[in-house]
């Protein structure tokens, strides 16, 4: 009788052992994870040394955890610090599990080194990724490596490269707002290579994709793209007529920055057609919208530009 009792309290001893054991590492899990998801967190709302911060206590707890080492290379890059940066990326590509997470450490990698300019590791690292989505039959990340790839050609200046990669991208786009950015992209690759009906027909259609499903911000930019693709291709009265229309548009929805941009876009074709006068009076006014918004950058442009005229 004894020993039965002593084997059942056993039982109990060691199954009380095993929940709380489950317990604290489901307890443990879940303070990594909320962990990994503040990091990116604090990324997204530009809180750099937050997400370093955070990626430390991470990597104590888990000196090989993935997402925090992610976190932590994107931290460092975006506190210009290359070479650790590379480092913690590097290390969560080797702690990757095989395919989506291998996917997105090389495009990591990849970013790092384009923003550094580094164009040949970026390319190397974006076709690692590039291989394994096609393994995967990842078809979005597939497109997204593909546009990157593009992006450091066109970057580099090697515009043929980069033109053959945006198309390959823009048949593997899967909704209106994915056509809309292939067929910006290239649009403007077109207008570098001054391939200018391409770069217009291109470009349009970006403008008509974006009216359907973009924002305002995104349908005001590519409208500005469209009017300088004008503008490029010496298609003037095309160009007057897309700032016309734009600035109509941004006083319709309260855009008063594109108001003032394509306010002086349209002033300097009324100058290139010798209507100074006209110009000066449009830029008088930009200018004044700019200085209202605070936007410097831009009220600095109209300034020189307003210069030039008056010399």
């Amino acid at each position: 009788m004894n020993n039965i009792y002593q084997n059942t309290l056993i039982k109990i001893f060691t199954l009380l052992f095993f929940i709380y054991f489950n317990l604290n590492n489901i307890t443990y899990a879940q303070d990594v994870s909320d962990k990994n998801t503040a990091c990116n967190a604090a990324l997204d709302k530009g809180n750099i040394a937050n997400a370093v911060s955070i990626s430390d206590d991470i990597l104590k707890q888990e000196p090989n955890n993935h997402d925090g080492l992610l976190c932590k290379g994107r931290a460092l890059g975006a506190q210009g610090k290359y070479d650790a940066a590379l480092n913690a990326l590097e290390l969560a590509a080797k702690q990757s599990k095989p395919g989506f997470d291998e996917i997105i450490s090389y495009l990591l990698i990849g970013n790092l080194h384009l923003e550094n300019k580094k164009y040949a590791g970026a390319i190397v690292s974006y076709e690692k990724s590039l291989k394994i989505c096609e393994a995967e039959k990842n078809d979005k990340f597939k497109r997204i490596n593909l546009n990157l790839i593009g992006e450091t050609y066109a970057q580099n200046n090697d515009l043929n490269a980069a033109l053959a990669r945006y198309l390959a991208g823009s048949k593997l786009a899967m909704n209106d707002n994915e056509r809309a950015d292939s067929f910006e992209r290239l649009g403007a690759t077109y207008n570098a290579l001054d391939q200018h009906d391409l770069a217009i027909e291109y470009q349009l259609k970006g403008v008509i994709m974006q009216k359907k499903v973009g924002t305002l911000d995104q349908y005001a930019n590519a409208s500005l793209a469209l009017g300088q693709v004008y503008e490029k291709a010496k298609e003037y009265p095309n160009a007057e007529k897309t700032y016309t229309k734009l600035i109509q548009f941004a006083k319709d929805n309260g855009g008063v920055y594109y108001e003032a941009k394509a306010s002086h876009e349209l002033a300097l074709i009324k100058a290139t057609g010798g209507d100074t006068s006209s110009a000066k009076a449009i830029m008088s006014v930009a200018l004044k919208i700019a200085n209202n918004l605070g936007a410097r950058a831009l009220a600095s442009e109209i300034e020189a530009s307003i210069k030039k005229l008056s010399n």
